[in-house]
């Protein structure tokens, strides 16, 4: 499964459920994660963000959950799609252009699950949300944003993966930083 995967040519066809985790725990319906694009070892094979085919939890999966056990979730908890809805392989130059094709069916998924919180992961994505949105986005700091009549908070967060290696120690610093805020936002 080396070739790309693209969804982003008829995605606006596709159902408001089409690669989104729906959060399950009173805060996860409150809290969207917003990843970069499919991962081969999870969405693809698995059908589940951040699992394998074994159900084992790929390591960005187990990094992204040591930094929200700091405000008392887990990723498992929480609604879960990506910015890209497309496989890219190691083509990453094409991620902000699948993301921004996606964006309409991204606002959709938004405007029907309405969460309170979205926690974006990577550059790129904040990047791409940025443009969507015509905002300024700071990692690491929360802003409001309104669309449709609905505020919601977005903070951009560094790609836990394990090959950024300095991604997760920022998410750390990030998240405690901003810890009190965060639970207010879905209290």
């Amino acid at each position: 499964m080396a070739q790309e995967i693209h969804h982003c040519k008829e995605i606006n066809s596709k159902s408001v459920t089409f690669f989104f985790q729906r959060g399950t725990s009173k805060q996860g319906k409150k809290i969207l994660i917003l990843g970069e694009s499919l991962a081969k070892n999870g969405w693809l094979k698995s059908g589940k963000a951040f699992y394998t085919l074994e159900n084992k939890i790929v390591p960005t999966g187990k990094r992204l959950n040591k930094e929200l056990s700091l405000i008392g979730v887990t990723f498992e908890e929480c609604a879960f799609t990506e910015i890209a809805k497309c496989y890219l392989g190691k083509n990453r130059k094409i991620l902000s252009k699948c993301g921004l094709l996606c964006a309409n069916h991204l606002l959709k998924q938004i405007n029907h699950y309405k969460p309170r919180l979205i926690l974006s992961l990577g550059v790129i994505t904040k990047e791409v949300l940025e443009k969507i949105f015509k905002k300024t986005l700071l990692m690491g700091k929360i802003k409001k944003i309104t669309y449709k009549g609905k505020a919601y908070c977005i903070i951009p967060l560094y790609h836990p993966s394990p090959a950024n290696p300095f991604g997760h120690a920022k998410n750390i610093r990030i998240i405690k930083d901003q810890k009190k805020s965060l639970k207010k936002i879905w209290a």
